[in-house]
């Protein structure tokens, strides 16, 4: 079973993540997947990414590593290096970006959903970074996009408690677009409303505003890997994250 699949129809291309018995959960398997659907998606006019099942991405699985093979930190900065280009991909994307979000969208999964142009979430879903908790950094840009996104004293509540954060709240922070019931039918209304704008329009306005908004992107992309690096190095983290795993419970 692939651990992503993409469909394409009238210039919209659609994303889903798709281990729905982990809660679409990242491994390098998805990373790689993901990249490699952004990068075929590269001529459509708009995606749309969503997650299989009973929620959008529950972040890092937990029963498995990013560095399967070997566990060095050679192999462990391929994939951090993979986290950081499908933020790259999804921001240089020359059309609108639309996450459709429900249930759980925690670490790597709230980070994938905020590089997003638009995210539109269900009532019911919940945000969590729990990065500071576990020992381990943050990923995809965030520690740039969210300050952008809600202000730097709020962001740094956020990543630095790993408070879980729900729909409500995060539509009032401006942390995302809009709430619907059914968020994949709203961004696939939204998704075909876009696509009929001018393309080079399009493209033009959306690389002037995440120049403006990201102009050190690149820099905070970078700098979280070789930060996530030195954190797993930590003999804490290890311990953190056990504790994590033996408390996570998002049945």
């Amino acid at each position: 079973m692939s651990t992503v699949t993409i469909t394409t129809e009238d210039g919209i291309a659609v994303i889903t993540l798709n281990r729905p018995h982990v809660l679409n959960a990242m491994n390098v398997d998805l990373l790689n997947s993901l990249c490699a659907a952004l990068r075929e998606a590269a001529d459509e006019r708009a995606i749309l990414i969503q997650g299989a099942g009973r929620a959008f991405c529950a972040g890092e699985d937990l029963k498995e590593t990013l560095a399967p093979e070997t566990g060095t930190p050679e192999e462990l900065r391929v994939a951090l290096e993979l986290l950081q280009e499908i933020t790259r991909l999804i921001t240089a994307f020359p059309g609108p970006v639309i996450a459709a979000v429900h249930g759980y969208a925690i670490g790597g999964g709230a980070e994938l959903a905020l590089a997003a142009d638009f995210v539109i979430c269900s009532p019911g879903t919940r945000f969590r970074f729990p990065e500071v908790a576990i020992g381990h950094a943050l990923t995809g840009g965030i520690t740039a996009r969210l300050p952008a996104l809600i202000g730097l004293a709020r962001a740094k509540q956020l990543l630095l408690t790993s408070r879980w954060v729900d729909a409500e709240e995060a539509l009032q922070i401006g942390m995302i677009a809009e709430l619907a019931d059914d968020p994949q039918v709203r961004a696939i209304e939204l998704a075909q409303e876009l696509a009929t704008y001018a393309p080079r329009s399009m493209r033009a306005t959306k690389l002037a505003l995440e120049s403006a908004a990201q102009p050190t992107q690149e820099a905070a992309l970078r700098w979280e890997v070789d930060a996530a690096l030195f954190c797993f190095s930590a003999p804490e983290a290890a311990d953190a994250f056990r504790r994590f795993q033996d408390q996570a419970n998002l049945s």
